[in-house]
């Protein structure tokens, strides 16, 4: 089993897109404009950072919620860890960031989505509190149409929260 660590959560700042893309594109090949987003006051930024031995922190974690106003949601498009971090709490406490956040802009609910073949993102969720609310066989392109893939989405009651 991996150590925990001591993970520091806070606002992404724009020093940190270099290394909120580095630890994307170790899973998704698109193009994000993360200083964009970081601009936009609806889109919350996260960044976790661990100590390293003797330097200054590294960020090792990331993620981005977009705020719904009308249905007071997040939308959680993105929570990605280092994958030399992975396993180490880094995820959870990214998550448990914006939680807080999302409560404190009076938001009810966090979504998330993700594909059937991705059975550790699942089981981090459910984990994490969240339940399966729905999915959506119209969400991608399904080009080709033999790839029939599905997005299923997770939620997390801010309401009910104790």
């Amino acid at each position: 089993m991996t150590p925990q660590i001591d993970v520091k959560v806070r606002a992404a700042e724009r020093g940190d897109l270099q290394s909120i893309d580095a630890i994307i594109n170790q899973y998704w090949k698109v193009s994000v404009d993360h200083e964009k987003e970081l601009a936009n006051p609806e889109t919350l930024m996260l960044v976790a950072e661990a100590p390293r031995d003797g330097e200054r922190a590294a960020v090792v974690g990331t993620a981005t919620m977009f705020l719904t106003r009308w249905n007071r949601t997040g939308l959680l498009v993105e929570l990605a860890v280092a994958r030399d971090w992975q396993r180490r709490g880094v995820g959870r406490a990214l998550l448990l960031g914006m939680s807080r956040l999302a409560k404190d802009r009076d938001m009810r609910a966090i979504i998330v989505e993700t594909q059937p073949d991705n059975k550790d993102a699942m089981d981090f969720y459910m984990a994490n509190g969240l339940r399966m609310c729905g999915y959506n066989d119209r969400h991608y392109t399904n080009l080709p149409k033999s790839s029939h893939e599905i997005a299923l989405f997770f939620s997390l009651d801010l309401e009910n929260e104790v």
